[in-house]
């Protein structure tokens, strides 16, 4: 247990160290992705402010009419570096202080996986420190801002922990491929399509070892984990399935993810495996990697036979990561759910994760009574290799938190990226393809057919009252909120009684309701559809029958 502190203190300061140009008041948190995951945190934690759990409408986004990143995109990113709030309402260091524990704990995740492969804790914190410290991870780091794959980075480890308990573990335990579980639902939660990509992955790693499907015990821990992650993740992707089926949302529409054109155009050439030139983002497979990788002709004889497969499968798994990612891999001939990647070198991410794994243990099994002395020599190494990279981080930081808040307007000066609405994805198609809509509408009731007096008008974030007189029947009013499933509330009659609000999309993409002439008084509000309750329900009973089981496991041991 001491030994293990001991490596988690040393991945600690890598990771510290490493983080270092994130102290910089001056390093620009806003450039690329940035700029949006902030306004998202900023959107969602006014959400929960406003009372409304889970935040789903950012009320205040797209002109107040309220606007969803978390139906559509994967919501850790959105919740987790919120519990930094409790210590600074900054939402600038919230965000660097979540990237360092995200530096943290993928370095803890990959020791822990190669420290179970190769029964060696010091091949484990080389391959931590190799892995935190890959060129591609800090450009997502540094450079794209990208925290959402920069997140996926701490569960691609975990997932093969799992897979690797599953198949190659003498002991099949079902508590111990639980790790499985723990991997794919921090992947899908962080990164929809790099989760996407290592499911692929994993199900190579199954034919690879498809032998092992005559064990009855290996079928029910990849069933039970499979189970697990639905019913676990049901939370998130039932709201957004529901949402692609009943409604044409952009982020759903051909070609709207899938651009082919930026695709190849943002292939990365073979010469940037090696070499960064300055301004741009780097794609090295790292001095150390690489030379870790060519010493597999010297020692590959020693690889134990259990870990044989999983050896070599990293290594064909990273070269085909990098090969898909070239300029010459006709990637845009792919299907197009394959090309939801959008850029090839984001595949960079497993040969990252692959390549570290083999070099570590290729120094490991290398060098002769491998300890402390030579990850410290090849840590630094690595280290060092990675100092050049300093001059693409951008230090001219332009944005403020001011400047976003409150959220920024929609207007005729708003071009085809918004702070806080991105490429406007996540708006219902009709709304999107009518944007000047967006641009012009008053934030009040409008009668779009029939007759009626709206009077008394009061909106609070996704909360709204207003009463109506001179009803004509089938009168159509539209209210001042984007369509997104979940809206509802009541309305009052002549007589006192109340009905339900049964919503519906009008011809803009806002939320539109069918009066009854008798119809007096009108409440609003997002309650969320009957899918999501038992959605979250489903997720929420599952963690609770985990933990109970886990207890009773306890008890009996």
């Amino acid at each position: 247990m001491k030994s293990k502190i001991r490596d988690y203190i040393v991945i600690f300061v890598i990771s510290i160290i490493i983080s270092v140009p994130l102290l910089s008041s001056k390093f620009d948190i806003y450039a690329d992705d940035g700029i949006q995951h902030i306004a998202r945190l900023m959107g969602t934690y006014q959400t929960i402010t406003e009372g409304e759990f889970p935040p789903v409408i950012m009320s205040n986004f797209c002109n107040e009419f309220g606007y969803s990143w978390n139906i559509f995109y994967s919501p850790l990113t959105a919740f987790v570096p919120l519990i930094f709030s409790l210590i600074t309402n900054s939402f600038e260091l919230i965000l660097k202080l979540f990237m360092i524990l995200v530096t943290f704990l993928s370095g803890i995740a990959m020791y822990e996986f190669v420290k179970k492969v190769t029964k060696n804790r010091y091949a484990g914190v080389l391959a931590a420190i190799i892995y935190i410290l890959a060129p591609y991870r800090l450009t997502d780091m540094y450079m794209r801002i990208a925290i959402a794959e920069l997140t996926s980075f701490i569960f691609i480890p975990i997932v093969f922990h799992g897979m690797y308990n599953i198949f190659n573990s003498e002991e099949k335990s079902i508590k111990k491929s639980l790790i499985l579980t723990l991997g794919a639902v921090g992947l899908i939660l962080s990164h929809t399509v790099i989760a996407m990509y290592t499911a692929i992955i994993c199900f190579i790693y199954v034919i690879v070892n498809i032998n092992k499907l005559k064990e009855k015990q290996v079928w029910k821990m990849l069933g039970i984990n499979i189970l697990l992650i639905v019913l676990l993740t049901s939370f998130y992707l039932l709201p957004m399935l529901e949402h692609k089926l009943t409604t044409e949302y952009e982020v759903f529409e051909p070609g709207r993810m899938e651009r082919t054109d930026d695709l190849i155009k943002r292939k990365v050439d073979i010469t940037d495996l090696l070499y960064t030139p300055n301004g741009n983002f780097s794609y090295e497979i790292g001095l150390v990697s690489l030379i870790g990788i060519v010493f597999t002709l010297l020692v590959y004889k020693k690889i134990e036979k259990e870990n044989k497969k999983i050896y070599y499968f990293s290594i064909a798994l990273g070269f085909i990561s990098i090969t898909m990612s070239l300029r010459f891999f006709p990637f845009e001939k792919l299907p197009a759910i394959l090309k939801m990647i959008q850029f090839t070198f984001r595949l960079l991410e497993f040969s990252s994760f692959f390549f570290a794994f083999v070099a570590a243990t290729n120094y490991s099994l290398l060098i002769k009574n491998f300890k402390a002395k030579d990850v410290f020599v090849l840590g630094l190494i690595t280290l060092l290799l990675i100092v050049p990279l300093k001059k693409n981080l951008d230090y001219d930081k332009t944005w403020s938190e001011e400047k976003l808040w409150p959220a920024f307007e929609v207007n005729d000066y708003t071009g085809r990226i918004h702070a806080g609405c991105a490429t406007f994805e996540y708006l219902p198609s009709k709304a999107f393809n009518n944007l000047d809509y967006i641009k012009h509408r008053e934030n009040r009731v409008y009668v779009l057919s029939g007759n009626a007096v709206v009077e008394n008008e009061e909106k609070d974030g996704t909360n709204m009252e207003f009463t109506v007189s001179n009803m004509e029947e089938n009168t159509v009013i539209e209210l001042p909120y984007i369509f997104y499933l979940g809206y509802g509330g009541e309305i009052t009659n002549t007589t006192g009684e109340t009905m339900k609000i049964d919503t519906f999309e009008s011809d803009n993409g806002f939320v539109a309701v069918n009066l009854p002439e008798t119809a007096i008084k009108v409440n609003v509000q997002y309650e969320g559809t009957v899918l999501m309750k038992v959605s979250y329900m489903i997720s929420f009973a599952t963690v609770i029958g985990i933990i109970a089981s886990i207890g009773i496991l306890k008890k009996r041991s």
